[in-house]
């Protein structure tokens, strides 16, 4: 998986300086922009997986380079996570109603408690791939029944010719058709494994985390 690219925006340098080194030593890649505008423009150039977006800027807000995030198809998707010194719940609660994905007070840019941001990054990463994981599952497991009929259909008809006797195909045939039965019976038993997610076992990633173990076969 690529480093995750994280979008800092802050109008004090000093917070901009601070997570940037921070997000950087914990391997994130990591870019920084002192207002709106920039952030916007940094938007449009750079591939951005989260934004961490200070609500309260001079010039524009948080919630306006939210507002013209949304208005653009490229970054209308972009998680935002907002930092804030306004830590009310009203507060919090328009800003997730507006669509971030966590609301966080800066209290929690101190030495000492810039672990749960840290952890909140980890959770929403650790969820995100998950969630793309069992896309890919499910695309697959929609695309099993279309699979799974023709090669019926094939395993059937080599069973079938397999029956004939000996002297009406040859020992070559025959052994193809040995070959042919093998491997269909193998892929079926491969789509019928694939089909059901719930066999698909988790393994711990961070504490409170987990990821689907791709790994081992279910």
């Amino acid at each position: 998986m690529h480093p995750r690219t994280v979008l800092i925006v802050d109008d004090d340098r000093m917070i901009l300086r601070f997570l940037d080194q921070r997000l950087r030593r914990e391997g994130y890649r990591v870019f920084g922009s002192d207002g709106g505008p920039e952030a916007l423009r940094r938007l449009r150039e750079e591939e951005v997986d989260l934004v961490l977006l200070d609500v309260s800027m001079p010039g524009m807000s948080g919630y306006e380079v939210l507002d013209a995030m949304r208005r653009e198809a490229r970054t209308r998707r972009i998680p935002v996570m907002f930092l804030t010194v306004m830590d009310s719940r009203e507060e919090e609660r328009r800003g997730l109603q507006e669509g971030v994905i966590d609301y966080l007070s800066k209290e929690v840019l101190s030495l000492d408690r810039i672990d749960l941001l840290l952890y909140r990054l980890r959770n929403f990463f650790t969820w995100q791939e998950n969630e793309r994981l069992r896309g890919i599952l499910a695309t697959v497991v929609s695309a099993n029944h279309e699979i799974n009929n023709p090669l019926t259909v094939i395993l059937g008809a080599a069973q079938r010719l397999a029956r004939f006797p000996c002297e009406t195909q040859g020992p070559e045939a025959q052994r193809l058709l040995g070959r042919i039965e093998d491997q269909c019976l193998q892929i079926k038993q491969c789509l019928d494994r694939i089909s059901d997610l719930s066999a698909w076992a988790s393994m711990p990633y961070v504490d409170g985390v987990e990821m689907l173990d791709l790994e081992t076969k279910p």
